[in-house]
This record gives C-alpha cells, sequence and structure tokens, in this order.
C-alpha cells in the first residue's frame, strides 16, 4: 500500500510505502504501548472508590460487616452465657455450704447427745487424707463433668443430713428411755433397811408381802427422782404417810411413801436425781426411811434391777 505525502517544507510531493518493514513495525509497536496505558489508566481507575469499575469490587463489603457484626453478638452470648454458668456455679456452692453447716450442727449435737469423743469427731477441721500421686492418672475436669460431681455432692451431703437426723432421733429415743427409765438409788445417803417379797412384818410380826425396798436414813435426808417424768401424787395416802407418785411414761411410774416434808406437787416436770422430797417416818412406820415402789402398768414389780441399773 502507497500513501502520498505533500509538504511545504520542500514544496515536493512525497510518498510512503507502508508495506515496508521498517514502517509498519514501529508504527504497531507505538499501538501497542498506547493499549497498554490504556488499560492501566483502567485499572487505576477501577481501585478508586466510588469509581465505574470499583463498585463491583466493594460488593462484598456489607456481607463483611454483617460477619463481624454476628461474630460480636457470638461472642457476646459465649460471655454471657459463661456469666450464667458462674452465677449458677455460686449459688450451687452456696446451697452446699448451707447443707454442710446443717450437718456440721447435727454433727456436733448427735456427739453431746451421745457423749462420743469430741476429738474423734471434730466437726471444726477437715479429715485427715492422703497418699502418693500418681501422675499418669490425672485429668482434668470439663465444665460438665464438674457440674456434675457438684451435683453428686450435694446428693450425698442431704443422704448424710438424713442418716444424722435419724441417727440423732434414735440417740434421743434411747436417751428419753433412760431417763424416764428407773434406775439407782432414790437417795444421796443411807443404806438398805429392807428388801422386797416375803417379810415378817414388823407391827404384828406375821409374814406379809413388802412391794417394795426401804432405804433408812437420817430425817430430813434428800429423797431423789430415779427417773424423769411428771408428779402425779404429791399428800397424803393410807399406808404410806406422805407420799410422792412421779409417772415415767412406758407404763412405769414410782412411789417415795413416809416423806416428812414434799417439794414438789402434782403436774410439775421433774428430772433424774433432782430432790423431790426430805426423809421422815410419816404414816406406817418404825424410823426415818423412804418407802420405794417400781410399778409398772399400775403393779408393783421389783425395784431390785432398777436400784441396781447406772445411767
Amino acid at each position: 500500500m502507497k500513501f502520498l505525502l505533500y509538504t511545504t517544507f520542500s514544496g515536493r510531493a512525497g510518498s510512503i510505502q507502508l508495506s515496508r518493514p521498517a514502517i509498519w513495525a514501529p508504527t504497531a509497536f507505538a499501538l501497542c504501548v498506547l493499549l497498554l496505558g490504556a488499560a492501566a489508566i483502567g485499572y487505576q481507575l477501577g481501585r478508586v472508590p466510588g469509581g465505574a469499575v470499583g463498585s463491583a469490587d466493594y460488593s462484598d463489603q456489607p456481607a463483611w460487616t454483617a460477619a463481624l457484626q454476628e461474630q460480636r453478638k457470638d461472642l457476646a452470648r459465649a460471655r454471657d452465657e459463661a456469666q450464667n454458668h458462674l452465677n449458677a456455679l455460686a449459688l450451687r456452692l452456696g446451697q452446699m455450704q448451707a447443707q454442710l453447716l446443717r450437718v456440721e450442727a447435727l454433727g456436733q449435737r448427735l456427739t453431746e447427745v451421745a457423749k462420743l469423743d469430741a476429738s474423734e469427731f471434730d466437726f471444726d477441721q477437715l479429715p485427715a487424707q492422703g497418699g502418693p500421686a500418681d501422675p499418669l492418672s490425672g485429668e482434668q475436669l470439663a465444665s460438665f463433668d464438674f457440674m456434675q460431681v457438684l451435683d453428686d455432692l450435694a446428693v450425698q451431703i442431704d443422704d448424710r443430713a438424713r442418716q444424722l437426723e435419724m441417727l440423732e432421733q434414735v440417740v434421743s429415743a434411747r436417751e428419753l428411755a433412760q431417763a424416764v427409765s428407773p434406775a439407782g438409788r432414790p437417795i444421796a445417803k443411807g443404806w438398805l433397811s429392807s428388801y422386797y417379797g416375803m417379810r415378817t412384818d414388823p407391827f404384828h410380826g406375821r409374814r406379809e408381802m413388802h412391794k417394795g425396798l426401804d432405804f433408812a436414813g437420817n430425817m430430813d435426808d434428800a429423797i431423789l427422782a430415779t427417773a424423769a417424768g411428771v408428779v402425779s401424787w404429791a399428800g397424803k395416802r393410807y399406808g404410806y404417810g406422805q407420799l410422792v407418785e412421779i409417772a415415767h411414761g412406758n407404763g412405769y411410774s414410782t412411789r417415795y411413801g413416809h416423806c416428812d416434808e414434799i417439794l414438789v406437787k402434782p403436774g410439775d416436770r421433774v428430772e433424774p436425781g433432782q430432790t423431790i422430797a426430805l426423809m421422815g417416818s410419816s404414816g406406817r412406820s418404825t424410823g426415818p426411811h423412804v418407802h420405794y415402789e417400781v410399778l409398772q402398768h399400775g403393779r408393783q414389780i421389783n425395784p431390785t434391777r432398777f436400784v441396781r441399773a447406772s445411767r
């Protein structure tokens, strides 16, 4: 291909032959440079925020923002859940501490009631424990396992508390049964002057049944209740003189006759060893003494085994 060029420089017409390599090769190279430059400019414009091409690259920004907000919400929920677990754990520990205080109080009261060795059952000190450590068997407790251990421990504490309560009831019942069962002598000092059973009557000499024990002493010596109970009689009765009768429950009652002075009245509650009267010789008596009877369901029985009993 041939192009004609006219110039005013020389005033002559000229021509250019494009089919020659010396002509079209530089031209093609220049066009490529122009195209690459335009492409680079377009790429830079596409990276500028708000550009026509850049708007397509920022189309994922709302999704990233939403994902970040969701992660923040998950973190807040995890923090709230952890706080709730801590609150629940604190509540459970508080309940267990209250249960332990209850068990400790029961144990201390039971130690006193049962007269146990306080040094052996010292609830103010932790029980001694020990043993060699095994590093191969150590395991970390997970949160769920830890809560399960706490639940199991709470159940054990409740069970031990119920057992202690039952044991306390048994011990209290035993102590009550012992307290209301006549035991020991009805005097603080003196001597046994007449046994239970058949004897020669000191007034007319005939053989008669003596339904109690006589304890002699001095005038106005103390007469003691041999068991806890309620005074059911306090006054004169034929043959007994001044008499005190005490109901102890379980069908038992005791009588204390020939008193010089009575120190209690009907309805009074008395304790074992309490002074209820002063020794005298009222009624059918030959000298200062106390006529002591033990009755079971209203019938006199031999008081000897009760007198020999040790409380």
